[in-house]
């Protein structure tokens, strides 16, 4: 058992040593821990340069080193440098990968001297970083554009862009510029970050009709790189001229034995006029205008000048304002005048030499002129006449350089207008004029009115105006909501306004311009916005007017209130009306009252004359049929009694004497109201029947008639269906009969006699 236990420590004794020399034996590791060496370089390195160092553990010394390190790739950009960890550059390396790669990706494998162990592989990666090495470069340079005279600043030339082929970010933004030089106010870029040329100034072939600037593109490097080319610029030529004349003023010769077509002598030389647009140089035709234009025939292509009868016919001198129109545009046009008059004679032989004194002279000391703002130009606005003893040239001067600017006058002495006049700026001219032939001179002055011409539109300071309604007016008012402001260029107009639509009625406005709402107007208010036109007139010849919308917000304060008050109305209305409904129903029924009581008064009045007729309040009748068994009324009413006893009595006064029973009267006496006699009333009126039996008989005899066949002498009469087959006896004691008193039945109570009356029976 010991012999293997010592075999085993003497194992490990003999194992220890070989095992810590292997675990602590580090070369070729990375010193960081890692598995890759990444190095980061400038693209501007240059070849040779020492790019980093490998941190890889051992010495790589050829003379007692104990590692061995090489680059496995062959022909790499990079390599190491023989007996150092050092990392060289071999090959340029280019960010853009124009001139090397962009990145080196290599495998270093390390080895360890003296050992039989398996080699070791190191990644090796460098990584290029960008600088600003390119300058921008121009596609398509040097540039060249066409653009019209008419180009409006603004207009766009052509696209000049540039590209810097460095990394996306400062170095590769391109900024454009014109470098400062002849003709660069011209062109310039929209932007310095576009590259799009546009003009910045209007152009006149006239004045150049080719140009050439210098653009610049620099990238956002620091120093910027940049680049520069040309563009050259041709302008074209446009109609954008007149015609001109090559003299304002021609003078014509009439020669003595002048006839019809004629052809006039014209100084200082032939009329001519060419298109003011050099390069265009559209054809012209000429004419005449003005009040003379039919004393002169004109060619139309050549200009030539030739009499008409009527030029002979006419005096002389005579001016006639001459008209260039290009062919192509007849809204291109210039004009100029020729002044006709006779050829001078030659002087006689033996004519006298003027004397020192006689020179010319103006025919008037002053001159007026009223001209209308809008003249055309080229309008002759007077003749400046003079008288001279010979045919010499005149000159004329003016006293201020002015005048110029606005008018003219040829040798002939006519004052021309060479500008649009306005009445607005100046209303009138004056000056001092000299003439001189070179050796006599003359002054004179010239007034020039400018009359006012209403060439003008009223104007409104803004072009739709929209007001606020805070506030309800008061009852029969105008409450103010805004002002519209209006005015004229011409100075001497006035502006009237004045409002239209559908809601005009509702508004108003007044001169000063400020708009009102009326209050009644609002009453009839169911919109919530007020639409009118606002129209400006002026006081012009003829006058000219302008209109601007006009919109007028309810306020919903305001709005509220209005519709509140015709809620109020309808209801104080029908409150009216049902008081009115109520009073008509209290006269009718006061009416039918009154009616009513008139009724009853009357029905009391009838009855009142019979009271005398009528029985004792207390008196009992007993009815009977006529054959006296089969039944009998024995007691009635003091109140029946009595009616009874009025129709009974009112019948009898138109019973015949001859006691005819036939009927007399189907009048039914009105109705009437009678008390009903008191219970010891109607026991006397017993008493007194039982004693005078013979006399009641009599009496029951006489009210039974509407029971038997005989006819009725009370009127009244009941229906049959309506008569019980019982009638009870009534009296006042009907509660507590008396003693020794017979109730008595009527078991039969029909009669057929009642048929014959108005089917109408009372009973109690």
């Amino acid at each position: 058992m010991a012999a293997p236990l010592m075999l085993l420590a003497a194992l490990a004794l003999s194992a220890s040593p070989a095992g810590s020399q292997a675990i602590q034996d580090s070369r070729c590791y990375l010193m960081n821990g890692g598995a890759v060496e990444s190095f980061f370089i400038s693209e501007d390195t240059p070849v040779g340069s020492i790019i980093g160092t490998l941190s890889v553990n051992g010495d790589p010394s050829e003379v007692g080193g104990d590692i061995s390190l090489h680059i496995q790739e062959k022909n790499a950009a990079v390599a190491l440098a023989a007996g150092t960890k050092n990392v060289t550059l071999r090959r340029a390396l280019d960010r853009e990968e124009r001139l090397g790669p962009a990145s080196v990706y290599v495998n270093v494998r390390c080895d360890r001297r003296h050992t039989a162990d398996p080699s070791f592989v190191i990644p090796l990666s460098v990584r290029v970083w960008d600088v600003n090495d390119n300058a921008p470069a121009w596609r398509g340079a040097p540039y060249r554009a066409r653009v019209s005279e008419l180009a409006a600043p603004g207009a766009r030339v052509l696209a000049a862009p540039a590209h810097d082929p460095d990394q996306p970010g400062p170095h590769a933004t391109v900024r454009y510029s014109v470098l400062p030089g002849p003709a660069s106010e011209y062109v310039g870029f929209q932007s310095e970050l576009d590259s799009t040329v546009v003009i910045t100034r209007a152009l006149d072939y006239e004045t150049l009709r080719n140009f050439t600037v210098r653009l610049r593109a620099a990238d956002g490097g620091s120093p910027p790189r940049f680049n520069d080319t040309t563009l050259t610029v041709e302008v074209l030529d446009a109609d954008d001229h007149n015609p001109q004349f090559t003299h304002e003023h021609y003078t014509a010769l009439v020669p003595d034995g002048a006839q019809d077509g004629t052809l006039l002598e014209v100084s200082p030389g032939p009329v001519s006029a060419a298109d003011g647009d050099v390069g265009i140089n559209a054809p012209v035709y000429y004419s005449a205008s003005g009040d003379g234009a039919q004393l002169l025939r004109l060619h139309r292509d050549s200009g030539a000048l030739a009499a008409t009868e009527r030029l002979l016919a006419h005096p002389l001198p005579v001016t006639v304002v001459l008209k260039a129109t290009q062919v192509d545009n007849a809204d291109r046009y210039a004009l100029a005048t020729v002044t006709v008059r006779r050829a001078a004679a030659p002087p006689p032989a033996a004519a006298p030499q003027p004397t020192a004194d006689a020179g010319v002279r103006f025919a008037r000391r002053g001159y007026a002129v009223s001209v209308p703002e809008d003249a055309p130009p080229g309008s002759v606005l007077a003749a400046l006449h003079t008288r001279a003893l010979h045919e010499t040239p005149l000159q004329f001067y003016v006293s201020e350089r002015s005048f110029l600017e606005k008018f003219a006058i040829n040798s002939a002495g006519e004052v021309l207008l060479r500008k649009p006049l306005d009445y607005e700026t100046a209303p009138r001219y004056h000056y001092q004029v000299m003439v001189t032939d070179g050796n006599s001179n003359d002054t004179a002055w010239i007034n020039i009115t400018v009359q006012n011409v209403n060439e003008w539109e009223p104007r409104f300071r803004h072009a739709h105006y929209e007001f606020l309604l805070d506030e309800l007016p008061a009852a029969g008012g105008a409450v103010r909501v805004g002002q519209l402001t209006a005015f004229d260029g011409d100075s001497d107009d006035s502006v009237a306004l004045h409002l239209s639509g559908p809601d005009a009625k509702m508004l108003s406005v007044n001169a000063a311009g400020e708009v009102f709402v009326q209050a009644e107007a609002l009453r009839a208010l169911n919109a919530s916005v007020l639409h009118v036109v606002a129209t400006a007139v002026d006081s012009g010849s003829p006058p000219r007017q302008t209109s601007v919308p006009v919109s007028v917000r309810i306020s919903e304060r305001v709005a509220q209130a209005q519709a509140r008050s015709p809620m109020f109305a309808a209801f104080a209305c029908a409150l009216a009306l049902l008081a009115l409904l109520l009073l008509a129903l209290l006269l009718y029924l006061c009416r039918l009252k009154r009616r009513r009581q008139v009724k009853d008064k009357s029905a009391t009045v009838a009855v009142a004359p019979e009271k005398s007729a009528l029985p004792a309040p207390g008196a009992n009748l007993t009815v009977s049929s006529a054959g006296g068994g089969s039944g009998s009324l024995q007691s009635v009413s003091a109140g029946a009694s009595s009616i009874l006893a009025a129709s009974t009595t009112s019948l009898d006064r138109d019973k015949p004497s001859n006691g005819s029973t036939a009927r007399q009267s189907q009048r039914f006496p009105p109705r009437g109201k009678v008390s009903p006699a008191s219970p010891a009333g109607a026991a006397g009126a017993a008493g007194a029947a039982g004693a005078g039996g013979g006399a009641a008989g009599a009496g029951a005899g006489a009210l039974s008639d509407h029971l038997q066949g005989a006819a009725g002498r009370s009127g009244v009469a009941w229906p049959s269906a309506t008569i019980p087959a019982r009638v009870k006896h009534l009296s006042w004691d009907d509660a507590t009969p008396q003693e020794g008193e017979e109730r008595r039945e009527v078991t039969e109570a029909t009669n057929a006699a009642v048929s014959d009356h108005l089917n109408l029976t009372v009973y109690f």
